[in-house]
């Protein structure tokens, strides 16, 4: 974010590695993340902190209570911004803020989000064999073929 301190950096990041936390503590939540594939392919960082984030992400995705699956690039409802959903509240982000709504109907919409997403998306299984494949092509060739979208032509 533009204007952003390092303060407020280093604030997000011990309080993202917090939430982290919850994952591997002694009774974790049971969680699902659907991750679009576009994140995969976008560089944030050098090729070598691409291959780290994924290598990451594989780690967590092998965890019992943890499920997660890549949706394509493709047009989808998730599309309009990230959500998190809980029994009885939800997140949404926005590029402003983020809102927490209580309210019923709207977290009934969210789930209905959810599900629509989570039909498109890949299993399991094969969400982390791509995100594996996608972390050895940035160890292997960087940026160039991990960013490079197959088209017609190269097909």
């Amino acid at each position: 974010n533009p204007g952003v301190t390092d303060n407020q950096v280093n604030d997000r990041l011990a309080a993202r590695l917090g939430r982290q936390a919850i994952l591997t503590r002694e009774d974790p939540p049971a969680v699902w993340f659907l991750v679009d594939e576009a994140a995969l392919r976008r560089r944030v960082g050098s090729p070598e902190i691409m291959a780290a984030q994924l290598t990451h992400l594989t780690g967590i995705a092998r965890l019992p209570n943890v499920t997660i699956q890549v949706v394509p690039n493709i047009a989808h409802a998730g599309l309009l911004g990230g959500f998190a959903i809980a029994e009885h509240a939800a997140y949404v982000e926005t590029a402003v803020a983020g809102q927490v709504f209580e309210d019923a109907e709207i977290i009934a919409g969210l789930l209905t989000r959810f599900d629509t997403l989570r039909n498109e998306a890949f299993r399991g299984s094969e969400s982390l064999a791509l995100i594996e494949r996608m972390c050895e092509e940035w160890k292997a060739s960087g940026a160039r073929a991990a960013t490079q979208a197959t088209t017609a032509e190269s097909a």
